[in-house]
Order: structure tokens, then C-alpha cells, then sequence
């Protein structure tokens, strides 16, 4: 009998273990996901002004290890008035990709002289954000 319930014992146990590590992979996912929607988050005291792109680009990002592929992200930047002082912004309008042709796709969405909404910062104008496709 115990030749038998130790191996289905074990099982069991091995089993558990997978699933316990599925759910905390996914858990920790969540919450990563969660914290750079709200990094991302527009404040909504912001006063949203009109403005428009000025370049679009694909950046290559920092690499931390020197075997780590090559990831490119799509930017734009923008200008925008407030009180008749022009500013600029740069923001990232897409996940890196390790394929650049993802990332110039994106940027398709926002040629030179499109017109976004800006929302910016009342106490800092300089420091404003996009929602972003």
C-alpha cells in the first residue's frame, strides 16, 4: 500500500508546488503591470492644452548586460503652450520591443505635426504627459 501512496503522494506535492509558483508568476505580473499604469497615470488636476508632435523616433535602450538582445522604443516629442510660453516634452508612446519594426509601426500613429492633447503639471509646466493609442 505504501509503495503505492508515496509515489501519488509525491505527485501531489510536486504538483501543488508548480501551481503555488504558476500563481505567484502571475501575481507578481499583475502587480508589476499595475505600478507602470500608474507611473503613467495622468494626474487629474492637470489642465490639458493642445500641442503637437514634433519628431518621432525609435531609440535603442540601455542594454545592462552585454549578451542582452537590442530593444527599441518608440518616442515622440511635443510641444505645447501655456500662459504664451512654449514648452517641449518627450515621452515613450509604446513598450520596447527587441524588433524595430514593431516600434516604427507604432510611431506611425503619430507623424510630425500631429495634434495631441497635453496634460501638464500646473505647478511645474514643463513636466507634462500624453495619453497615449
Amino acid at each position: 500500500m505504501s509503495e503505492i501512496l508515496l509515489p501519488l503522494i509525491t505527485g501531489l506535492f510536486c504538483i501543488g508546488i508548480a501551481f503555488l509558483a504558476l500563481v505567484g508568476v502571475i501575481v507578481l505580473l499583475y502587480i508589476n503591470h499595475t505600478r507602470s499604469r500608474k507611473m503613467m497615470a495622468i494626474n487629474p488636476n492637470w489642465p490639458a492644452v493642445p500641442g503637437r508632435v514634433t519628431v518621432a523616433r525609435v531609440e535603442e535602450c540601455d542594454r545592462t548586460k552585454v549578451d542582452d538582445d537590442t530593444f527599441y522604443s518608440p518616442f515622440i516629442e511635443f510641444e505645447y503652450t501655456v500662459v504664451g510660453q512654449v514648452y517641449t516634452g518627450k515621452q515613450a508612446v509604446g513598450r520596447p520591443s527587441n524588433l524595430e519594426s514593431l516600434a516604427t509601426r507604432i510611431l506611425a500613429h503619430y507623424p510630425p505635426g500631429t495634434e495631441v492633447v497635453v496634460y501638464y503639471n500646473l505647478e511645474k509646466p514643463d513636466e507634462a504627459r500624453l495619453l497615449v493609442k
